[in-house]
C-alpha cells in the first residue's frame, strides 16, 4: 500500500510526479492527505514490439507509479503479431522490476473491416473501463497497429479519460527503430510526446456517464442523448417563445431578414434583435460562435 503525505510537505514532490497524487476525503478536523494514484500503460500491439518497451522505460524513468501494461492485440496466430508478441513477453521478462504485462486479444484477425473495427473498439472500450472503475489513471499509447486502431482508440479515449490521464505518441529516432532493441542506450533519441485531448467534465471519468455505460455503443448512445437533452432544454427554457418561433423558421429555410419578419409579422430590425439575442444565448449555453 503506498505511504500517507502530508499536503504540507506537497511541495518537496518534484514537479512532473503532482499530477499522479490526489487529495483523499477527509473530516473538517483533520489534515488532508495525499496518496500516490495508480497508474496503468493501455497500449495497441503491431509490428514493432519496442514501441511499447520504450514507452513503458520512458514512463518508469520519468517516475509514473504504473501497475501494469495492458497491449491490445489482434489474432496473434497472424503475422505481424505471432512474432511481436513473444519478443514483447521476452523484453518484460527480461526486467523483473517492470510491471507485469498483461495481453488483452481482440477476437478478430484484422482491424480493417467494420465489424473488425467494431470488435477492436468494444474491447478497447472495456479495458478502459475496466481500469477506470479502480481508481486507475490511465497512460495510453497509440502507436502500434493499423492507422485504424488509433482513430477508433482516440474515440473511445474521448469517452472516457478524464484530465488526470494521458494520450502519449512515441517519437525515436530511426537508428533505434530499425534496430528493434526493445530498451533504449546511450546515444539514442527517443522521447514520449503528450497529444492534448479536449475534457468537457473535469470529474473524475468513472462518474460520467459515459464510462458507466455497459458497451461502447451504449456510451456513444449516451453522449446523444446528452446532446439531446441540452438542445431540448435550450430550446424550452432558455429561448423565449418568440426566439423559438424564429429559430424555427432558421432552421428550415434559407431567408432574408426582411423575409422572416414578413413571415412573422415583424419589422426586421425585431428580427436582427432577436437573432442577436439568440446566438447571444447560443454562445453562453454551447460556446458556439456563429
Amino acid at each position: 500500500m503506498p505511504a500517507l503525505y502530508d499536503p504540507l510537505t506537497a511541495h518537496c514532490v518534484p514537479r512532473r510526479m503532482r499530477l499522479y497524487w490526489t487529495v483523499l476525503p477527509y473530516p473538517a478536523y483533520q489534515k488532508p492527505t495525499l496518496i500516490a494514484m495508480s497508474a496503468v500503460l493501455i497500449a495497441t500491439l503491431g509490428a514493432e514490439p519496442q514501441v511499447v518497451s520504450l514507452a513503458t522505460y520512458l514512463l518508469l524513468a520519468q517516475r509514473v507509479p504504473l501497475q501494469a501494461v495492458f497491449v491490445l492485440h489482434t489474432d496473434a496466430s497472424h503475422p505481424p503479431i505471432g512474432q511481436a508478441l513473444p519478443l514483447l513477453r521476452d523484453a518484460f521478462a527480461a526486467q523483473p522490476s517492470w510491471p507485469p504485462l498483461h495481453t488483452v486479444p481482440v477476437q478478430a484477425v484484422d482491424a480493417l473491416t467494420p465489424q473488425e473495427l467494431d470488435c477492436f473498439g468494444e474491447t478497447f472500450f472495456q479495458t478502459l473501463q475496466s481500469q477506470l472503475t479502480h481508481g486507475r489513471q490511465i497512460h495510453l499509447l497509440l502507436a502500434g497497429g493499423r492507422k485504424s486502431m488509433a482513430m477508433v482508440g482516440m474515440s473511445v479515449a474521448q469517452l472516457l479519460l478524464g484530465p488526470h490521464d494521458a494520450i502519449w505518441h512515441l517519437y525515436s529516432d530511426d537508428t533505434l527503430r530499425h534496430s528493434g532493441r526493445m530498451t533504449p542506450t546511450a546515444g539514442d533519441q527517443v522521447q514520449l510526446v503528450a497529444v492534448p485531448l479536449p475534457h468537457p467534465a473535469m470529474a473524475s471519468p468513472q462518474f460520467t456517464p459515459t464510462a458507466q455505460a455497459p458497451t461502447r455503443a451504449a456510451a456513444l448512445a449516451t453522449v446523444e442523448a446528452l446532446r439531446a437533452r441540452q438542445a431540448q432544454q435550450f430550446i424550452a427554457s432558455i429561448l423565449t417563445p418568440a426566439e423559438r418561433d424564429l429559430a424555427v423558421l432558421v432552421a428550415r429555410e434559407v431567408l432574408t431578414a426582411e423575409e422572416m419578419a414578413a413571415r412573422l409579422h415583424k419589422s426586421p430590425k425585431t428580427i436582427t434583435n432577436q437573432l442577436t439575442t439568440i446566438y447571444s444565448k447560443l454562445e453562453s449555453a454551447f460556446g458556439l460562435q456563429p
